[in-house]
């Protein structure tokens, strides 16, 4: 059923601005579930005549989610770049709670972001991948202090009770990464994503921890239009300058998931060694010129773009091995060129 009215919601950690395309008013509320709910039947919004916008804030946005999610709203979920832009194209360039909130109304009617179910917003997994991602960079600069610290003493610098506190943390970090790890491949924590996880492992380079990530901050890949929209969603996309007869690619846009471009990064870079066909591309991009972390990054597309293809058809991926064009003996140079 088509909605032609919308809510745009503006949020904020302890209030929600929300405006409604109908009577073009906007109303201020608490971002509590009570309030949510007082709104709704006050005002008569519902599912049936409204779809919801709103902008993908974080743990602030949680609440609302789930709140109108239950009631059976249709929400989509919106990049701030997007709002941000949008506010960019006005002559005036105002920004305020409610022009976000018109704004994302506006964005949300014409179909703009991804749309929100209760199973995407189960949310438990991923947000304890992501507690392990902070711990492993907090080990990460302790390690860095320790090494600081080892540098010293050789200098003649007595530091022994400051190596003792940094290499106690350090296995503390160490020790709480290994028990969240467990309690990732719990059974309590398996979800919906268990078989597209699974897909995702059997690409070169998406070991247990990457696959999981990568199925953990795309959502269900299933919900994109095409491996485009995922490769966007990532980030992972060049910027496009088109003027007239002139055509750029430029470099990434990094206006998608950071966690899940940074994962497809590193599995992009192990799979440039151990994929036969990645490893060709890679060479190939770096012969033409391409700076390293530009071709492992050309390399992630690619990657992106066949997770798309598996998941979407429920089937694994299979390496396969290069096959080389025969070598043409030329005439005129006497040299061999190969096809490839």
């Amino acid at each position: 059923m088509s909605r032609p009215n919308a809510l745009g919601i503006d949020v904020a950690k302890d209030t929600l601005v929300i405006y409604d395309t109908q009577t073009g008013k906007h109303e201020t509320v608490s971002n509590a579930e009570a309030a949510i709910n007082r709104s709704c039947v006050a005002h008569k919004w519902s599912p049936s005549e409204y779809i919801v916008g709103l902008e993908s804030t974080g743990d602030y946005s949680l609440l609302v989610m789930k709140v109108l999610t239950a009631l059976g709203f249709t929400i989509r979920l919106l990049n701030p770049i997007l709002t941000q832009a949008g506010i960019k194209r006005t002559v005036r360039g105002i920004k305020t709670d409610a022009t976000d909130s018109e704004l994302i109304a506006e964005l949300a009617l014409k179909g703009e972001g991804y749309e929100v179910t209760e199973t995407s917003l189960n949310i438990e997994k991923k947000s304890t991948t992501r507690i392990e991602q902070q711990l492993t960079l907090i080990g990460s600069n302790l390690k860095k202090i320790h090494n600081s610290i080892n540098k010293k003493q050789e200098s003649g610098v007595s530091m022994e009770a400051a190596e003792d506190i940094i290499t106690e943390l350090i296995e503390q970090v160490e020790e709480a990464k290994t028990k969240l790890w467990k309690a990732i491949a719990s059974p309590e924590l398996q979800n919906h994503l268990n078989l597209q996880e699974k897909i995702i492992a059997s690409h070169v380079g998406c070991g247990v921890k990457l696959s999981t990530i990568i199925s953990e901050e795309a959502g269900d890949i299933k919900r994109f239009e095409s491996a485009g929209s995922l490769v966007a969603y990532a980030g992972i996309d060049p910027k496009v300058i088109q003027s007239g007869e002139m055509d750029v690619r430029g470099r990434m846009t990094k206006r998608g998931n950071s966690n899940l471009r940074h994962a497809l990064y590193l599995a992009a870079n192990i799979a440039r060694i151990h994929d036969p066909e990645l490893k060709q591309y890679f060479e190939k991009k770096r012969k033409e010129g391409k700076h390293f972390t530009v071709a492992v990054c050309a390399v992630a597309r690619k990657m992106c773009e066949r997770i798309y293809s598996t998941v979407t058809h429920d089937r694994m991926y299979e390496k396969r091995e290069v096959v080389k064009e025969p070598a043409y003996a030329s005439s005129s140079t006497g040299n061999l060129l190969t096809g490839i």
